[in-house]
């Protein structure tokens, strides 16, 4: 090489460094640093804006992306563990991390990504059970992780790929992550944020109301790796959406067709708290606002709330509900803002963009910087209408360039990332594969189309005649509901619901079929009234709930069913239904229900003293009468659909399915039906699964008025059901391991015969 050619490359060489140190830190720092904030999500950018890395959890892969001169080109799609959900790249670009949910580790993966070199990963880090989220302190030296099974934090040096240090007390849960940028080149004085992802009843609130629970977010100092307090994030008091009726005030429902009947304002409470992002002196929170309250009706169910916190003081700095801005535009066309789910900041304005899972949207937001006042934003080029960026389907994180130039959305279910061109009018700018979908004809396709319709709000089918216009939105009214709003992850969203038959807690519906059988046809009643005999039985759900006009259709392959007395207690299976790429609808959702929804895994040892004798207390009082098998629970459906007359009784329970074992208060004050009249219960219950019960511990029975596994216990007829009421867990030791046996069940725990 002669001499001009070196001074070029060396000034080439020192440009670039000194364009990247301007990108990301600030003139007086001596090492890398991210130009703000940094937030847990499923996709990341580098320092200097010129890669992207997303997660493709159903693949177990990375794919990283060369986004210069919005080339947006797939480079590589590197294998990690098993369901990796978040993903980081350094500072300096020259590590990515994965947190891999399912493995308990978190994938290192030495990046020489602007010389064309990404490596496979050096290493996997074992952190807790089922890390989630992951995001680095602005200088890069160390990386925090949500075990959100274990209830802790990791922390890693980035150094030395270590763990240095696990954070326990952060509270149920934790999930998004989020950590400031004071400018301090050491990290010394960055805070930490940890959402929970479920809310936590409020003393002395009955399930089932408005404003029962409550939403936290734990703070963490960098400093000492040591919580150091809590954010509450109290009940919206009024949604803006109004009620025929008050269920838990006895007070039935009016006529629905009559608009002036609709005057008892509704609230709810924060819940499914997945993600957080810092802009100024505030933290903001999406999620899934719930509203249990009775009547059920589509409008006042679940919410789409955004959620600030004021970080000088570390209070609630209130709430908004983005379905109102929907709800008061003048465009008739309407599409509501179901399950927001993740958020992103521009750098250099007050403004963010909310992704809207089960809507396949993102939406704009400005903030006012000193009230913290979130405001949902109309399209600027049709001021009638809300914003509304489509995405891909099922989108899930959301990462913003350094220049507020462009946004990359990860899209979940269509395995793609979305780039969105900031400029005004924001608008798509272009779509790129992140990794390859299922074969179609297959059972891993039909398992697709199950997760996509399990999770949307909209719903596109296909034409009932060939070449003809694909059918959309029949999931939900005006595209406000989804599966996924109660079933997160297809599991629960902990609420207790005031419906039909009485109060009823969400189910996860991890526990509907027999997972130790390879088709997994062996299945338990549904719901806690064994209402429900098939999958497809919530059609009447989607109707009900969600407002939708459902999925089973009449033979010419489009007409609505409207005859709700046909569809219970018929069987279901068998009828017209709805299709996606060619495969049955319903038969679809069954198939991503079957197979597709995971077990929690627990966090506590199977080996551990007190779970081996747990186990053996459970046996010797005879609890597996109603809780065992490989289900879990006793509950079955012993014939094919329908069932015979005999079967059901006058409430259209299956009673012989149901058992009485002292859970039921005709007096408690939230038993009751959602027109305000008296609850079945009085048959009993079916036995729920115990399959991963730790996962959901803030409250229990169908009505959620045990606060704990411990009141659960507390109840003697319950805890002698198995033993014709003699008691043989009055000692209160015993009970204890007992609990710590029922903490430990997950998949691969031993069933009892």
């Amino acid at each position: 090489m002669n001499k001009r050619a070196a001074i070029v490359i060396s000034t080439v060489a020192v440009a670039l460094a000194a364009f990247r140190l301007s990108q990301t830190t600030p003139a007086s720092a001596a090492t890398l640093r991210f130009s703000g904030p940094t937030s847990s999500q499923p996709l990341a950018l580098s320092g200097d804006d010129a890669f992207l890395a997303a997660v493709n959890p159903d693949n177990n892969t990375v794919t990283f992306f060369d986004l210069r001169s919005d080339i947006n080109r797939k480079l590589a799609e590197v294998p990690v563990q098993v369901e990796p959900n978040g993903v980081v790249m350094t500072p300096d670009g020259l590590k990515a991390y994965v947190a891999n949910t399912v493995s308990g580790t978190v994938s290192v993966i030495p990046l020489n990504i602007r010389n064309g070199r990404i490596s496979l990963p050096s290493k996997h880090i074992i952190v807790g059970a089922e890390p989630y989220g992951l995001a680095l302190t602005p200088n890069g030296k160390k990386l925090y992780v949500t075990n959100s099974r274990s209830e802790s934090v990791s922390v890693i040096d980035t150094a030395t790929d270590t763990v240095t240090k696990t954070i326990f007390g952060v509270g149920p849960e934790p999930r998004g992550l989020a950590i400031t940028n004071d400018g301090d080149a050491d990290d010394n004085d960055e805070t930490v944020y940890v959402t929970q992802f479920l809310s936590l009843p409020i003393s002395g609130k009955v399930d089932g109301r408005d404003d029962a629970k409550a939403g936290h977010v734990t703070v963490i100092s960098t400093a000492t790796d040591l919580v150091t307090g809590s954010v509450t994030i109290n009940p919206l008091v009024d949604t803006g959406f109004n009620a025929t009726g008050d269920a838990l005030a006895r007070i039935a429902p009016g006529d629905p067709a009559n608009p002036a009947n609709f005057t008892f304002p509704t609230g709810a409470y924060p819940n499914q708290l997945n993600n957080i992002a810092i802009k100024g002196d505030f933290a903001y929170v999406p999620n899934v606002g719930a509203s249990p309250n009775g009547p059920v009706r589509f409008d006042v169910n679940t919410q789409s709330l955004l959620s600030a916190i004021n970080r000088v003081s570390n209070n609630d700095a209130g709430t908004v509900n983005m379905h109102l801005a929907v709800k008061n535009q003048t465009n008739t066309a309407k599409l509501f803002n179901t399950v927001p789910w993740a958020m992103a900041f521009k750098h250099n304005a007050n403004e963010g963009y909310v992704v809207i899972a089960a809507s396949n949207v993102v939406i704009k937001v400005a903030v006012n910087p000193v009230t913290g006042a979130a405001t949902v934003q109309n399209d600027p080029a049709d001021s009638t209408k809300v914003l509304q960026l489509p995405v891909g389907k099922n989108p899930r994180g959301i990462v913003i360039n350094s220049t507020d130039t462009r946004a990359y959305v990860m899209d979940y279910v269509s395995r793609d990332i979305t780039v969105l061109n900031l400029a005004s009018p924001e608008r798509v700018h272009a779509t790129v594969a992140s990794s390859r979908l299922p074969a179609a004809g297959t059972l891993d396709d039909k398992i697709q189309v199950g997760k996509e319709l399990y999770n949307t709000s909209i719903g596109v089918f296909d034409p009932a005649t060939a070449g003809g216009t694909p059918i959309v939105g029949r999931m939900s009214a005006k595209g406000w509901g989804a599966c996924s709003a109660c079933h997160p992850f297809g599991l629960s969203d902990n609420v207790v619901w005031i419906f039909p038959s009485g109060p009823k807690r969400t189910i996860p519906q991890h526990t509907d079929f027999d997972r130790t059988d390879a088709t997994r046809t062996t299945m338990r009643p549904l719901n806690f009234s064994a209402e429900r005999d098939e999958e497809e039985d919530f059609e009447l759900n989607i109707r009900a709930v969600s407002g939708g006009q459902g999925l089973i259709v009449l033979a010419d392959g489009v007409t609505q069913e409207t005859n709700v007395a046909n569809l219970r207690p018929l069987a279901n299976a068998s009828r017209n239904q709805l299709k996606v790429r060619g495969v049955n609808a319903w038969d679809a959702i069954k198939a991503y229900v079957q197979f597709g929804i995971r077990a929690p895994i627990s966090p506590f040892s199977k080996t551990d003293p007190s779970v081996v004798v747990g186990r053996a207390l459970f046996i010797s009082a005879n609890c597996q009468q109603c809780h065992g098998s490989a289900m879990w629970t006793t509950a079955r459906i012993r014939y094919t659909p329908p069932p015979d007359a005999s079967l059901v009784n006058a409430g259209g329970e299956l009673f012989n399915e149901l058992r009485q074992v002292g859970t039921f208060d005709s007096t408690a004050f939230n038993e009751v039906r959602q027109n305000g009249a008296s609850p079945l219960g009085a048959n009993g219950y079916v036995p729920p699964s115990l399959l991963s019960l730790f996962a959901f511990p803030q409250t229990f029975l169908h009505n959620g008025s045990a606060l704990s596994l411990d009141d659960v216990m507390n109840n003697v007829t319950h805890r002698s059901a198995g033993t014709s009421g003699v008691d043989t867990l009055s000692n209160p030791f015993d009970r204890a391991a007992l609990v710590a046996f029922l903490k430990s069940i997950d998949a691969a725990s031993v069933p009892i015969p």
